[in-house]
């Protein structure tokens, strides 16, 4: 163990208060200020480790940064979340610095940790810094007790304090609307009693347009291009844009628990009515990740039947169906939960993600890119479009994603081409480069003079070798277009895997993390909308880089969000605004410009419930629901979704415009 002497931080755009060896009270600035952590740089143990609390009402985003020699900007971030006044341990494994994963497993108290930017060895760094997020204000923190260790720490602390009250709530913040008893919680849930219905002029059971025929009904959603439009079309031929919410099903998170339930006034016996509430699992959140063990408990479906008691599903259902439908959201977006050994037909239309077993191999070229030249990435999407076979004859079901947020493609700029070369394992995908530079080229002699190179056979190309694209423009361009055929082979394999399976529904795509890489649009051919989740104010500038790119196929968003500090949650989520009434706005806004574009056939928020305070399974905790966790809906924001109904359908034939009042923002409160 080796300890880090606070005195010897050096901040910056922040000012130090108080500051001992063991201690510091620093004073971040707003824009993205921080302070070293001298000592660190050349450390060979694997943690850094100390205390961090909060002073200020809201959550932080922090940033671990490490600085590359003779760089300005840090090369990798390691950002994380805690909550506000709680004197909270967190341990930062720096063997996550060659940037294998963009996700982490949670310790007491930490919220949600992932790694950003990209990989950088110890002998490279500069300087190492613990600082925030951009935020609308200067943040006060205390740090104490930092050091250095091979080992992780024995306990993780944290106070004897009530956070979180009966229904699930923040308890140390009051705002309008918040439930104090149950008759109130009552209220919140019966208020959304009601029929399935669309109340506006010219919608159809499916949530299409009458008022706009495009061609002759399939039975089944589908797509068609009219005078350079895309469209997604209902089954009875009518125009259909896609207005939907994420997780509807609501009572999928399983508020996680364990660790902080001294933080909750109330966790019901475990083996008692409310013993369906409580998940428990040893899990890998990814392929690559260890295993991670979680308790969960859901105070949004104790809410639920505490009102109506074991028929609490049912009800909810019902309940789940007036809010959308008469809110003018037609859609069912991604991870609903009760259709899982429910095959019933739905209400309203929706969409399926089947991506939580998209096909994996064995050996993973980087963090969850797969062997995709391999014959064992063939057979095991035949095995993952197995899961459509149920969905298969339904009309109600749009179409399903594949996967969601492929986590590679969170590394910005990536060549994947590289990371084949730089993974030592004899993969498929590095037999394949080989042999098309091979074909190129034809002896290494002419490799190496286009390259710039020096190899002595291409047998090199078997050893691991860092960074190849950078060793000049022609290894760039090469390996660049080796990546475009590795990611649609990606994309294709499954896709036709899918296709022979259900012939009749629409295959939309990845959800894409951000459209910011070319590379990563590969394989569009094979899918009949392409799908991106997009968090910024005007979905357009996403949108118009996946057309520049080559996409010719509708787009769809599938994920975005707005969340504010005035109700109910410490942290914004990933787009940040002052109130409610800005959220409203941001809504009306991002939806009505997707509609506008000509490749825009729809948006669905991400999610229908507010997170829980002390964080999902993950640690997300942000305010970004259509409704509270007393299942109450937020009315600026439900009145701006009835807004943008009652016009969309001509907003998206061009004859009115997109509303188009910028939200007031502030830097999110995310991580």
């Amino acid at each position: 163990m080796q300890k880090i002497d606070l005195t010897q931080s050096i901040a910056r755009d922040s000012v130090v208060e108080r500051v001992s060896p063991d201690a510091m009270t620093v004073v971040y600035g707003k824009d993205a200020g921080g302070a070293s952590l001298e000592g660190t740089v050349g450390t060979a143990y694997r943690y850094i480790i100390g205390d961090i609390k909060i002073c200020e009402e809201h959550c932080v985003a922090f940033m671990l940064r490490f600085y590359a020699k003779g760089e300005k900007e840090a090369r990798l971030v390691y950002r994380f979340g805690l909550l506000p006044g709680i004197k909270t341990r967190v341990r930062f494994d720096l063997s996550l610095m060659d940037n294998h994963t963009i996700y982490t497993t949670r310790t007491p108290g930490l919220l949600k940790l992932v790694c950003h930017g990209h990989r950088i060895d110890m002998d490279e760094v500069e300087k190492i810094e613990l600082g925030i997020e951009d935020t609308f204000h200067d943040v006060r923190v205390e740090l104490s007790d930092f050091y250095m260790d091979d080992k992780e720490p024995a306990e993780y602390p944290l106070p004897d304090v009530k956070l979180v009250d009966e229904f699930g709530q923040w308890k140390t913040k009051d705002w309008p609307g918040k439930a104090h008893s149950f008759a109130e919680m009552e209220a919140h849930v019966r208020a959304n009693e009601g029929p399935t219905a669309y109340p506006f002029q010219g919608w159809n059971r499916w949530g299409g347009y009458t008022g706009h025929k495009i061609k002759e009904g399939t039975g089944f959603f589908s797509t068609a291009k009219v005078d350079g439009r895309w469209y997604l079309v209902d089954p009875d031929g009518y125009s259909f844009f896609s207005l939907g919410a994420c997780g509807v099903g609501g009572l999928y998170s399983g508020d996680r628990i364990d660790g902080v339930e001294k933080f909750c006034d109330w966790i019901p016996d475990r083996e008692g009515e409310f013993a369906s509430l409580f998940s428990e699992s040893t899990r890998r959140r990814t392929e690559y990740m260890p295993p991670e063990h979680s308790v969960g408990f859901n105070f949004a479906a104790a809410n639920l039947m505490r009102v109506y008691g074991a028929d609490y599903k049912a009800r909810w259902k019902a309940n789940y169906n007036h809010i959308l439908s008469v809110h003018g959201l037609n859609t069912t977006g991604s991870h609903p939960t009760f259709r899982e050994g429910d095959m019933t037909s739905p209400p309203i239309p929706y969409v399926h993600q089947i991506g939580m077993l998209f096909p994996a191999t064995k050996e993973l070229i980087f963090r969850d890119f797969p062997d995709v030249m391999s014959q064992e990435y063939r057979d095991n999407a035949v095995a993952f479009a197995q899961q459509l076979v149920p969905f298969k004859d339904d009309p109600m079901l749009i179409g399903y994603f594949m996967r969601n947020e492929p986590e590679f493609n969170f590394v910005e700029d990536i060549v994947i081409a590289d990371e084949v070369l730089y993974n030592p394992y004899p993969s498929a995908c590095r037999a394949a480069l080989k042999a098309f530079l091979m074909e190129r080229y034809g002896d290494i002699a002419r490799l190496n003079a286009a390259w710039g190179a020096s190899f002595a056979g291409f047998d090199d190309f078997d050893a691991s070798i860092r960074d190849a694209s950078r060793i000049s423009a022609a290894a760039e361009k090469d390996l660049r277009e080796f990546s475009v055929i590795l990611v649609r082979e990606y994309v294709r394999v499954p896709a036709e895997a899918c296709r022979k399976v259900d012939p009749h529904h629409l295959n939309l795509g990845l959800r894409w993390s951000k459209a910011y890489n070319a590379d990563m649009c590969a394989g569009w051919e094979y899918c009949d909308v392409f799908s991106i989740n997009c968090y910024s104010f005007d979905p357009t500038i996403d949108m118009d880089f996946a057309v520049k790119a080559g996409v010719d196929r509708p787009i769809l968003i599938g994920e975005f969000h707005f969340g504010a500090l005035d109700r109910g949650l410490p942290a914004t989520g990933l787009k940040g605004v002052e109130n409610q009434q800005e959220r409203a706005k941001a809504w009306r806004m991002f939806a009505e410009k997707c509609a506008e574009h000509p490749y825009g056939v729809g948006v669905h928020w991400f999610q229908f419930h507010d997170q829980f305070v002390l964080g999902r399974f993950d640690g997300e905790n942000y305010q970004i629901g259509i409704v509270d966790v007393t299942t109450q809906p937020y009315k600026e924001l439900t009145e701006a979704m009835d807004e943008t109904a009652r016009v969309i359908y001509e907003v998206r034939r061009g004859a009115v415009p997109a509303f188009n009042q910028r939200p007031k923002s502030i830097p999110m409160i995310g991580y």
